[in-house]
C-alpha cells in the first residue's frame, strides 16, 4: 500500500511535536540543576533563623551560579544580623572564621578541621541516555557544599536537600 502524502504528513508532524516535548523536558532539567548556589541559598535561609548572628562566605562558585542579592533575604533592614561576604581572595585563615560556608568541594578539605558539611547541592553535568522511558537522565555532579562552624552551638539539619 502506497502512503499518502497527506498521511505522511500528519507523521512528520506528530514525530515532530514528541521530538519538541523531549527536547523541552531535557532542557528543563537541565536549565533546573544549572542553579546549585541558589538551591544552597534556600537551604541555608530555611535552617537558620534571620533573627541570629550569622556570617556567610560565599565561595566564587556559588556566586557565579544561583548566589545573587535577591536570594539574601537575611539581609535587610530589619535583619541587620546577618553578613554575606563575597569577597575573592580572602585567605584560608580568615575564611574559617565565618560561620557557615558555601564552597565548592575542592574547597571543603581546607575547612575540615573548622567546619562540617551539612549540605550537598548538585549541578547539570551532563544526560546519559538509559534503556528504560524516558530514555535520557540527567547527570548530575557535587558542585556546592554547605559547611557549618563546628563552634555554633545551634545544631543544623538541612532541609529539603
Amino acid at each position: 500500500a502506497v502512503v499518502s502524502t497527506q498521511s505522511t504528513g500528519r507523521l512528520a508532524a506528530l514525530a515532530s511535536a514528541l521530538a519538541n516535548i523531549v527536547c523541552c523536558g531535557v532542557f528543563l532539567s537541565a536549565s533546573y540543576h544549572n542553579y546549585p548556589g541558589g538551591d544552597a541559598m534556600i537551604s541555608l535561609h530555611s535552617t537558620y533563623p534571620c533573627t541570629t548572628n550569622t556570617t556567610v562566605y560565599i565561595g566564587n562558585y556559588a556566586a557565579q551560579n544561583g548566589v545573587s542579592r535577591f536570594g539574601e533575604q537575611c539581609d535587610s533592614l530589619y535583619h541587620r544580623q546577618w553578613n554575606y561576604i563575597k569577597t575573592e581572595n580572602l585567605t584560608t585563615s580568615k575564611i574559617r572564621h565565618y560561620d557557615v560556608l558555601l564552597v565548592e568541594p575542592s574547597e571543603a578539605e581546607s575547612y575540615t578541621l573548622t567546619h562540617q558539611i551539612v549540605g550537598r547541592f548538585h549541578v547539570f553535568a551532563g544526560l546519559d541516555i538509559t534503556s528504560v522511558p524516558p530514555f535520557i537522565r540527567t547527570k548530575k555532579r557535587e558542585a556546592i557544599y554547605m559547611m557549618k562552624s563546628k563552634q555554633l552551638k545551634k545544631s543544623v539539619e538541612v532541609k529539603g536537600f
